[in-house]
């Protein structure tokens, strides 16, 4: 009798034991098989997927799942819980504010600095003279949702124009790029970085002096502790990556007087 209480006590332990064991396998093989959701600003989309595909050089295991759009409206999902792991936002304060919150895995960071540029394919003046006279219409992204929107109404507000050109808003500087492509407008303030990877031409966009909008400091939060999202905050503080922002036409934290 007592042998037969210990089989059924040994039985018990392996059983519990085995089933242990499947639900780590399970859980493990789930989390290796789930990509890694990264919100990205849309000025930064394009250069994300090149630092990613970098990365995969490295880590050919990653995987990720990218959602872009404006940043206001990424970060208003995120305070409605959408399950991002990681935000790689067009400005400084919605990160903070996530990290203020609680919602994070570390502080929010600097990873680069965005610059602001003029776009106009037609132009055929030289860009004081079209400043002057340009009279058609400008898009932007919009300034509530977007913070190159914000920086480039902070330009129009410093007399970047001589006049007033009219204006269209879409939500995000990639909605303001279209608007110029379909040819809805002539002319649209953008991400330099947008330009570069569109591969427009040097001689259709201007850079906008940096003195007529306020420094477009972009930085980044750890929403989860994804392995393959924590990969990717670490590559960003390679030289690779650095090296691949700036050709994209970001600053470099260090290389702005203002961090």
């Amino acid at each position: 009798m007592l042998l037969i209480e210990r089989d059924k006590v040994l039985r018990r332990r392996l059983l519990q034991r085995w089933v242990w064991l499947c639900l780590l396998i399970g859980w493990s093989s789930s989390s290796q098989a789930n990509p890694a959701v990264v919100a990205s600003a849309a000025n930064f989309r394009a250069t994300l997927e090149t630092l990613i595909e970098a990365l995969s050089t490295r880590r050919p295991s990653a995987k990720f799942e990218v959602v872009s759009g404006s940043t206001g409206l990424l970060y208003a999902q995120i305070q409605a819980g959408a399950p991002f792991d990681l935000f790689f936002a067009a400005d400084a304060v919605s990160p903070e504010k996530l990290a203020k919150s609680g919602r994070s895995q570390g502080p929010a960071e600097v990873y680069a600095v965005g610059r602001l540029a003029l776009w106009a394919p037609k132009n055929t003046l030289p860009w004081p003279i079209f400043l002057s006279d340009f009279k058609g219409t400008l898009a932007i992204a919009n300034p509530r949702l977007a913070p190159y929107g914000a920086a480039a109404d902070a330009a129009l507000q410093h007399n970047l124009f001589q006049g007033a050109p009219q204006r269209v808003q879409g939500n995000n500087v990639v909605h303001a790029f279209q608007f110029v492509e379909s040819g809805n407008a002539e002319a649209a303030l953008l991400s330099l970085a947008q330009l570069r990877l569109a591969g427009v031409p040097n001689e259709a966009y201007q850079l906008v002096p940096e003195h007529y909008y306020p420094p477009i400091v972009q930085k980044r939060i750890l929403l989860t502790q994804h392995p393959d999202a924590r990969a990717l905050v670490a590559f960003m503080g390679s030289a690779d990556a650095q090296f691949i922002l700036q050709e994209a036409g970001y600053l470099a934290p260090e290389d702005h007087s203002l961090l």
